[in-house]
Formats: structure tokens, C-alpha cells, sequence
């Protein structure tokens, strides 16, 4: 009888010991989610997106040499979701993209009707965009004059650096006044294209065929030259000065 009772005694000092075990329910992966990203439109493998569901974000890493200027994605959704626009569509003018920053969204819509919208960003492996100064005092800057009377007049000037695109047309320079307005673009020189170091310009009036920035710009004025290549943009610090004489 006291074995019995020591051994009820020692059971129920080892109740308190017992581990409770908590039964968590098995939440299941919503099914509005975009699962795969990859562009399509290169030679060999296609290039993957980063997508992050925390954030809804889709990153893409671009190499520089590719140069691309649209994006065919293919995507894969969660099982019986849709996906706006659909798989496929082409992203037109990314140089548009680049420089002026629109956003590209896409909206998955699940079998339940709920809609999760994912934001593209596009980064580009591309080396830094260096701009040396044309006009090298900010107090006195370089000048250019064109007589608007005449018909033939020009002035050229040319521009220093590095990290410009080898084909000239991912490339545009424009001209940016005091109030960050912008002119142009101008015409870049196709006379040297294996300097990949400099960029040369030439203005021209010339009766009827005269450049299209003549009649952009007023009469006289300040501007800096900012230049966009590829996916990279830079503006000089110290303005350049044009004159447009005669000018009505």
C-alpha cells in the first residue's frame, strides 16, 4: 500500500513537468502573388527580377553594355490570379523611363477578387556619368555668338568626360537655364565616334535649315549643359554663355 501510494505521489509531481504543445494553424500563401519576373527580349539567358512581397517591389539589374530601350517580361502568377498588363507586354522607350522616373506598375488579382499591385524599378550596371567643365571660372563664362542677320553664321564648342554611351543615339544634351528650364537637344557631331571621351556641338543658321534651337533660345542667356546617357544623367556646375544677336 505505501509503494502504491509513493508512486500516485511521484506521478503527480511530474504532471507540471509536461511540455504543452500549442496547435498554430497552417496559414496559407495568398493567391494574388506575382511569382516569377524575367525579361526575355536578350541573347541566352533571360534576366531575372528581385521581387520582395514585403514591399510589393520588383527589381530588375540591367547590364550597361545591353543598352536596351524596351523590356519584354514574362511573369508567373499564383494559381488562377491574373495579372495587369498581362505577360508579355512590352515596356516601350526606356530612356523615357530613365530620365523622366514614370512608374510601371502591375496589379495581380487573385481567385478571391483582391488585387495586389507590384512597382517595377529598373537599375542599370552603368558607370558613373563625368562632365568637365566648358566653362572653366563660373564668373566668366565661355561665350558664343551667332548673328541671326546673317545667312550663315555658327559657333561650336566641345564637351569633356567620361561615362558617355558609345552609341550616340542614347545620348541627349540639352541646354538648362537659370531656372532649370531646358532647350534642345543639340546636335552632337557624328565626325568622331570612337572618342568615347568628348562630345563636340555645332550650332548653324542657315537660311531656312537652320538648327531647331535658335528658335528655342532667346536672345541671350546662361545655361549649363546637362547631358543624359543611357540611364545616367550629370549637368555642369558653371554655365555657358550664347548670344544671339540680332535676335527679334
Amino acid at each position: 500500500m505505501k509503494k502504491f501510494y509513493y508512486t500516485l505521489l511521484a506521478l503527480f509531481f511530474m504532471l507540471p513537468a509536461c511540455t504543452k504543445t500549442d496547435i498554430v494553424p497552417f496559414t496559407p500563401e495568398t493567391d494574388n502573388q506575382l511569382l516569377e519576373y524575367k525579361i526575355v527580349n536578350v541573347q541566352g539567358s533571360p534576366i531575372y527580377g528581385a521581387i520582395n512581397q514585403q514591399d510589393s517591389s520588383i527589381t530588375v539589374y540591367l547590364p550597361f553594355y545591353l543598352q536596351l530601350i524596351t523590356l519584354e517580361p514574362e511573369m508567373k502568377v499564383s494559381d488562377g490570379a491574373t495579372v495587369t498588363p498581362v505577360s508579355g507586354t512590352m515596356i516601350e522607350d526606356l530612356l523615357d523611363l530613365f530620365h523622366k522616373g514614370r512608374e510601371i506598375k502591375y496589379n495581380v488579382k487573385g481567385k478571391d477578387g483582391k488585387v495586389k499591385t507590384y512597382t517595377l524599378h529598373v537599375q542599370v550596371q552603368q558607370p558613373d556619368l563625368i562632365l568637365q567643365e566648358v566653362s572653366t571660372d563660373a564668373d566668366n563664362p565661355n561665350t558664343y555668338s551667332l548673328n541671326m542677320n546673317l545667312d550663315f553664321d555658327s559657333f561650336s564648342f566641345g564637351l569633356d568626360g567620361a561615362g558617355f554611351a558609345a552609341d550616340l543615339d542614347m545620348i541627349r544634351v540639352m541646354l538648362v537655364d537659370e531656372q532649370n528650364k531646358e532647350y534642345g537637344p543639340l546636335n552632337i557631331s557624328t565626325f568622331n565616334t570612337t572618342d568615347l571621351t568628348r562630345l563636340d556641338f555645332t550650332v548653324i543658321r542657315y537660311k531656312e535649315q537652320s538648327d531647331p534651337i535658335l528658335a528655342m533660345l532667346p536672345a541671350e542667356g546662361l545655361y549649363r549643359i546637362r547631358v543624359y546617357s543611357y540611364a545616367k544623367v550629370a549637368t555642369t556646375k558653371n554655365p555657358i554663355r550664347i548670344n544671339l544677336l540680332n535676335k527679334k
